[in-house]
């Protein structure tokens, strides 16, 4: 997609992260969300309006002090047009929504993995008051042009060495 995601802060995760900071401790990013509604996203809404799947964060590293990227990998057999996502703290507590109520951002396949990969802006709360909680699965496309190099690669010994016993 050309388009930049620009989520919606919800006003009760403005407000977990207020609590969260009156304690000192910085809000978690968990779960990242998806659904098949389309729609304008309010700051008054609680969540996702119709939540088809919720992932775990796999990996996230801070951009700079409000800015967050986050990834995550969509698995499962699950079906649908991606329409709307949405960003979870570690108390459940829905941040931020994207949707659009004209176009769908992917489709999720059942037994394709998607990977998910976001750039927050989190200019609305204080600097550094948000943290992302991973898996630690280190999810990132960087590596995907030399990955797919590699496969390549592998896939023409295969065939030079099986060639003579297929004849």
């Amino acid at each position: 997609m050309s388009t930049p995601l620009l989520p919606t802060m919800l006003e009760v995760g403005l407000n977990a992260i207020w609590r969260g900071s009156n304690d000192g401790v910085a809000a978690q990013i968990t779960h990242i969300a998806l659904g098949d509604a389309g729609y304008a996203p309010n700051q008054g809404q609680a969540g996702l309006r119709s939540e088809r799947a919720r992932y775990p964060v796999a990996d996230g590293k801070r951009v700079s002090p409000r800015q967050i990227h986050v990834t995550a990998l969509a698995d499962g057999n699950t079906e649908f047009w991606v329409r709307e996502v949405g960003f979870y703290l570690a108390d459940g507590t829905c941040l931020a929504v994207w949707s659009d109520p004209a176009k769908p951002l992917a489709y999720k396949a059942p037994g394709i993995d998607l990977l998910l990969a976001y750039d927050l802006n989190l200019s609305a709360v204080p600097a550094d008051s948000v943290t992302v909680q991973s898996t630690g699965a280190g999810l990132s496309l960087n590596m995907a042009g030399e990955y797919a190099s590699l496969a390549k690669a592998l896939v023409q010994l295969q065939r030079t060495i099986l060639k003579p016993y297929l004849q």
